[in-house]
């Protein structure tokens, strides 16, 4: 075998042992229905798409979409992060909400090895982390993150540096019941930043599925509860 093959082999080998064993995978997408209060306004999803090559690193493909909200308040929301796969690192972020006629759509490039951020359209750079977050990737992210109950701590890697540090505060662990039956413990975490709270309940156990998500919007506090699961392939 020539040398420059044999390197190769050797590198792609290195590469797949030292892969790191995230508790997602390409794939996997969570349904969820959207209360406010005891009233249905709507679904959402969250999907981790693919994987692809963006600034030269391997990185997923992450989507979130909801639609519904109160009558006469419809709308649909979505997000996709490009979010580098070793370190988990946003590198490319697009928010887009559609309100009747009326959208607003933001698009970012992040380059946290740089540490800094462009808003698509607007020509200023701004500081960034170095390992910056979108708010998509942070939901990731916090899978992945050691918690138990009691623990207090602050993370400062959210992409817009004026929304860090965020603090993170495991609340307690409690049982929930899921859409199939199943009553599973959770933990509980909280996360703050510039004084709005989102609170998720995860699995406590290898997958940490995020189960119900309460989120502060201006006509009031939604929760998000999972409906559906669907594996990676």
């Amino acid at each position: 075998m020539p040398v420059a093959t044999l390197l190769a082999h050797t590198a792609l080998l290195a590469g797949l042992i030292q892969a790191p064993n995230y508790p997602f995978a390409v794939g996997e997408t969570l349904q969820y229905e959207a209360t406010l209060g005891y009233f249905p306004i709507g679904t959402a999803t969250a999907s981790v798409v693919r994987t692809t090559r963006e600034q030269g690193s391997d990185a997923f493909v992450f989507s979130a979409v909801g639609e519904g909200g109160p009558p006469g308040l419809q709308a649909r929301y979505e997000m996709t992060s490009w979010t580098r796969s070793t370190g988990l690192a946003s590198l490319r972020f697009h928010r887009r909400l559609t309100q009747g006629s009326k959208v607003n759509e933001e698009r970012y490039q992040i380059v946290p090895d740089s540490g800094r951020y462009r808003q698509e359209g607007v020509g200023q750079d701004w500081a960034t982390p170095r390992d910056a977050l979108d708010e998509l990737a942070y939901l990731y992210y916090m899978r992945t993150v050691p918690l138990k109950v009691g623990q207090t701590f602050t993370m400062s890697r959210y992409f817009k540096t004026g929304y860090n540090p965020v603090q993170v505060r495991v609340t307690g662990r409690e049982p929930i019941a899921l859409f199939d039956g199943r009553t599973v413990q959770c933990l509980t975490v909280e996360l703050t930043a510039r004084g709005s709270t989102v609170a998720v309940s995860l699995t406590d156990d290898a997958r940490r599925l995020p189960v119900q998500l309460t989120l502060p919007l201006p006509y009031g506090s939604v929760l998000l509860t999972l409906s559906g699961v669907s594996a990676p392939s």
